[in-house]
């Protein structure tokens, strides 16, 4: 179901990411965590952690996301 959506919304642009057309995708807005490191949860209003794992970064929620 996740997957389906965001191919339909062309994808996840966090910067200057374009499809074949140009286009940037849609999905980032349905992103609840990513980038949102030291602010709060809308769930559970825990605050949001920022882990980094081979140059790559993780946000979660330490309560919603066990």
């Amino acid at each position: 179901r996740v997957l389906k959506k965001a191919i339909a919304k062309r994808g996840t642009s966090i910067s200057d990411w374009r499809d074949l057309y140009g286009c940037p995708g849609e999905n980032q807005n349905e992103l609840q965590v990513y980038g949102r490191e030291g602010t709060t949860c809308c769930v559970c209003k825990e605050v949001i952690v920022r882990i980094k794992q081979g140059g790559r970064s993780t946000f979660y929620c330490p309560r919603c996301q066990k």
